[in-house]
C-alpha cells in the first residue's frame, strides 16, 4: 500500500513571515529603548513559584537554543518529502477528475515552507501552531481527493509525523486537537471504504494499525517529561530551586535575545552577592537555619528581578544574577535587589556583600565567555566593597561580628551626618483609598542589614534613643513639604518615649499637622506605668498613640490594655492572604472589633491585593497601608 501526502497552501505566508510575529515573553524595558523577550531556558525558572512540569515549558525548554538547528533541518526535510510524495501521487490517476492538478500545486507549497525551516530561526508558538494547521488541512484534503478510500486510509500514518512535531513545538491542547482530527479522518475513511465494497476485516485491520501509531506522540511526550526532570536535576540547585553553575551557563544562550532601536544601548549586567560570615550562622544556629537563610535570599532575588533575568546559586553562599537590557534597566534591577535584601527577616540576622559589572553588548550575543568575565569583575568589586565596609568600623559588618565599640562608632557616625534617610508610605482611607496620612520609615546605608537590625544594634550599643531621635528629627523636617491636613506617623520604642521629650520636639511642627507616635513592636515594655504616664503627656500635647504590628513581636494584648492606644495597626502576618484564610480573617476581625469597642481606630498593614482590600472594607477597618495603595517613596517623588 502506498502512503499519500501533500499539504497545500494554507499557512505558508504566516510561516514565512515568522520573524514579524510577536514572540513569547514580556519586555523588561520600555518600548523605544530595548525590548527583551525571553525564550528558551530564561523563562524556565524552577523552584520559586513555577512548577517544574508546567505544560507551557515544553516549548520554551526546547526552543531557541544553539542545539535545535538539526531539528529544524529534519523538519524541513520531512516537509519536503511530504511534497515529493504528493507530486508523485498526483500522476497515479486515483484522484477525482481535475483534483490531481490541485494536489500537484499544493505539494509545491512545501518547497518554500521547507526552505523557511532551513533558513529561519525556530518559530514562535503561534507560527508553530499555524504549521500544524497547514499540515493537517493539506493531509486531509489530499486523502479525501482520492477515489479509492482504502489507499488513503494508509496515508493517515502521516498524521503521526505531524503529531511528533506537536510534542516538541506546541502544547497539549494543540496535540489533542490534532489527534482528534486524525481519529476523525481514519474513522470517516474506514466507513467510506466499507461502503465502497472493501473487505471490512481488511479495513478494520488497517484502521487499528494506523490508530496504534497515534500512541507514539503520547509515549514521546511522557518520555520527554522524564528526561526533562532528570536534566533539570543536573542544572538546578536542589535546595533553592535556582540554576547552579552549569545551569547558569546553559541558560544564558537565551537571555540575550534583545531588539533595540539603538543597538549600542543593549547592555548585560552581572550581580554577584554572598552572605557575610555564613559559616558563623551555621555554627551558631545550625545548618537547617542556614538553609532557611539561603532559601530566603533565593526567594528575595527571584522576586526582585524581571522574569527575563537568570538567577543562580553558584556555591554555598554565593549567588549570581544575569540580566540584559538598557543601562537604566540594569541599575533599577540592582537597586531592587539591594532593597529586597534589606527587608526584615524573621530568622537570624544576616548581611550580604554585593558587586556588579556591566558591559555594552550592542548586537553581539551573550556568550559564556562574556558572563564568566563579568562574574570575575563583579566578584572583585564585591570583595572591594566588603573590605571597604569592614574598614569603616574596624571589623566586619553586622551586629554579630563587630564589637560593641565598633557598632557604636558606626551608628554615631551616621547620626553625626544627619541620621538615616527617610521615605514616606501613604496610609489611606479603606473605602475611598484617599491618602489621609503618611508613615515615616528610615532607610540606612546598604551593607549592614535591615532597619530593624540597625535599631537593634543601636539598642544593644546603648544609643537606641539617639538613633531614633535622629530618624524622627529628619522625618519632621522632610514632612514640612507634605500636604497639610494629613497626619504623620513616627516610630519610637518605649525606651525612647520614656527617656526623650518627644512632645517638645514635635511642638514646632504641630501648626497644621497631626502626629501619631507608633510604639514599635521589636522591644519589650518593662515599665508600663512609666510609659503610660509619658503617653498621657503626649496625648495632652495633641499627639496620638499607635501600637504597631498588633499580632507580632511584643505588641500583645497586655500592651494594648496597658497603653490604651488611639490606633491599632494589624500586623502584616494577619493580613497577608486574609482573603483565603478563615483563621486570619477571624483573628483580624477580633482585633478590629476589640479596637472599635475601646474607641480606637484600626489600620490594616500589608494590604497588597484588591481581595485583601475588600476584606478590610468588609471588616470595617478604618485605614489601610500597603503596596496596593502606595509603596514607600522619597519625599522628592511624592511632591513632584
Amino acid at each position: 500500500m502506498r502512503p499519500i501526502s501533500a499539504p497545500p497552501l494554507v499557512a505558508l505566508v504566516a510561516f514565512v513571515m515568522a520573524g514579524d510575529l510577536p514572540r513569547r515573553g514580556k519586555p523588561i524595558s520600555k518600548p523605544g529603548t530595548v525590548v527583551v523577550t525571553a525564550q528558551g531556558r530564561t523563562r524556565y525558572r524552577p523552584g520559586i513559584g513555577i512548577p517544574l512540569d508546567s505544560v507551557e515549558d515544553d516549548y520554551t525548554y526546547f526552543a531557541n537554543t544553539a542545539r535545535e538547528r538539526w531539528v529544524r533541518y529534519f523538519i524541513g526535510l520531512v516537509t519536503l518529502l511530504f511534497g515529493v510524495s504528493g507530486v508523485l501521487m498526483s500522476a497515479t490517476g486515483i484522484h477525482y477528475e481535475g483534483l490531481d492538478v490541485y494536489v500537484f500545486l499544493g505539494s509545491l507549497t512545501t518547497i518554500p515552507v521547507a526552505i523557511a525551516w532551513f533558513l529561519r530561526p525556530w518559530p514562535s508558538p503561534r507560527v508553530a501552531n499555524a504549521f500544524v494547521l497547514y499540515a493537517d488541512i493539506g493531509v486531509v484534503a489530499t486523502l479525501f481527493s482520492s477515489t479509492n478510500r482504502l489507499v488513503p486510509l494508509t496515508g493517515c500514518m502521516m498524521f503521526t509525523i505531524v503529531a511528533v512535531f506537536t510534542v516538541i513545538a506546541s502544547s497539549y491542547r494543540v496535540m489533542w486537537a490534532h489527534l482528534a482530527v486524525s481519529m476523525a479522518t481514519v474513522l470517516t475513511l474506514a466507513v467510506l471504504a466499507v461502503k465502497q465494497g472493501t473487505n471490512p476485516w481488511l479495513v478494520a485491520a488497517t484502521a487499528v494499525t494506523v490508530v496504534t501509531l497515534y500512541l507514539t506522540p503520547l509515549m514521546m511526550r511522557a518520555y520527554i517529561r522524564y528526561l526533562r526532570s532528570r536534566a533539570s536535576g543536573a542544572v538546578t540547585d536542589s535546595l533553592t530551586g535556582l540554576f547552579n553553575r552549569r545551569g547558569l551557563l546553559e541558560a544564558i544562550d537565551g537571555v540575550g535575545i534583545a531588539y533595540a532601536a539603538d543597538a549600542s544601548d543593549r547592555t548585560i549586567g552581572v550581580t554577584v552577592l554572598d552572605i557575610d560570615r555564613f559559616k558563623e550562622i551555621n555554627d551558631r544556629f545550625g545548618h537547617p537555619t542556614g538553609d532557611a537563610v539561603l532559601i530566603e535570599i533565593a526567594a528575595r532575588l527571584t522576586a526582585a528581578v524581571p522574569r527575563t533575568s537568570v538567577v543562580s546559586r553558584l556555591s554555598g553562599d554565593e549567588f549570581v544574577v544575569v540580566h540584559v537590557g538598557s543601562p537604566g534597566d540594569i541599575e533599577s534591577t540592582v537597586d531592587k535587589i539591594r532593597s529586597g535584601l534589606d527587608e526584615t527577616f524573621s530568622g537570624p540576622p544576616f548581611t550580604t556583600s554585593i558587586g556588579s559589572a556591566v558591559e555594552s553588548l550592542g548586537s553581539a550575543p551573550v556568550t559564556p565567555t562574556v558572563v564568566r568575565k563579568l562574574i570575575a569583575l563583579a566578584d572583585i568589586e564585591m570583595y572591594r566593597n566588603k573590605s571597604r565596609l569592614a574598614g569603616d568600623d574596624g571589623s566586619a559588618r553586622g551586629s554579630s561580628t563587630g564589637t560593641r565599640a565598633d557598632i557604636r562608632a558606626r551608628i554615631e557616625g551616621l547620626i553625626s551626618r544627619g541620621g538615616p534617610d527617610v521615605v514616606f508610605q501613604p496610609i489611606c482611607d479603606t473605602v475611598t483609598t484617599t491618602v489621609v496620612g503618611y508613615e515615616a520609615l528610615s532607610r540606612f546605608p546598604f551593607g549592614y542589614g535591615s532597619p530593624t537590625m540597625w535599631f537593634r544594634d543601636a539598642t544593644n550599643a546603648g544609643i537606641g534613643p539617639l538613633l531614633e531621635v535622629a530618624a524622627i528629627e529628619r522625618a519632621l523636617v522632610a514632612a514640612e513639604s507634605l500636604p497639610r491636613g494629613i497626619f504623620i506617623s513616627l516610630n519610637a520604642s518605649a525606651d525612647t518615649i520614656r527617656s526623650i521629650d518627644l512632645a517638645a520636639k514635635l511642638r514646632p511642627f504641630q501648626r497644621d499637622r497631626a502626629f501619631h507616635i507608633e510604639i514599635t513592636e521589636h522591644e519589650r515594655v518593662d515599665d508600663y506605668r512609666a510609659v503610660a504616664r509619658t503617653i498621657e503627656s503626649l496625648r495632652v500635647a495633641g499627639i496620638s498613640i499607635s501600637v504597631d504590628d498588633v499580632g507580632a513581636g511584643f505588641a500583645g494584648l497586655r500592651q494594648v490594655v496597658e497603653l490604651r492606644p488611639d490606633t491599632l495597626k494589624v500586623d502584616y502576618a494577619l493580613v497577608h492572604g486574609i482573603d483565603t484564610d478563615a483563621v486570619r480573617r477571624a483573628a483580624a476581625a477580633s482585633v478590629i472589633g476589640f479596637a472599635h469597642e475601646i474607641g480606637s481606630t484600626v489600620i490594616m498593614e500589608g494590604v497588597e491585593t484588591e481581595a485583601e482590600l475588600q476584606v478590610a472594607v468588609e471588616l470595617r477597618a478604618d485605614m489601610v497601608q500597603g503596596f496596593l495603595t502606595g509603596r514607600p517613596l522619597p519625599l522628592a517623588k511624592i511632591i513632584e
